[in-house]
């Protein structure tokens, strides 16, 4: 099981486009997994901001849509690449040999819940039958998926 799980943050990591890992600056989708998973909250210096918008339904509805798809053509007849940018498309392509039976070792998909939004992106517990996991997916201007990241969900 450890190896698996190691399995699935490489690639988690490798089906990260750079650009998505590199400048949320430059209105790319930041990478919600590098924080370390506990972190002390500072205490508030100066006045205190509203928390960030909720992500509009309509967005998370696509998002969520998006991903149960992605997951069950991954477990089942195969990806059509024509739904992510160019550049995630090609990285999925090298990962797929690993990254496929990873995820359909998975079990059936049970539940898909929206967590929160993560800059552009959102993100999603996925709960299959043998391992609950955390998706992050986030499209381009186009509508196309430009991130996608997953990796086993913390407890």
């Amino acid at each position: 099981m450890k190896t698996a799980l190691k399995t699935l943050a490489l690639a988690a990591a490798l089906l990260a486009p750079a650009p998505v890992l590199a400048q949320a600056a430059a209105g790319s989708v930041p990478n919600s997994f590098d924080a370390p998973a506990t972190q002390a909250t500072p205490a508030p210096q100066g006045p205190v901001q509203a928390a960030p918008e909720a992500a509009a339904p309509a967005d998370v509805a696509k998002a969520e849509t998006a991903l149960r798809g992605v997951i069950t053509a991954i477990q089942g007849p195969g990806l059509d690449y024509s739904v992510f940018t160019d550049n995630l498309a090609s990285q999925i392509r090298q990962q797929a040999a690993q990254v496929t039976p990873l995820i359909k070792s998975f079990g059936a998909l049970q539940a898909v819940e929206h967590q929160r939004p993560e800059g552009q992106a959102q993100l999603f517990r996925v709960t299959f039958e043998n391992q609950a996991t955390e998706w992050v997916i986030g499209f381009d201007d186009e509508g196309k998926i430009a991130a996608l990241l997953f990796r086993p969900a913390e407890s």
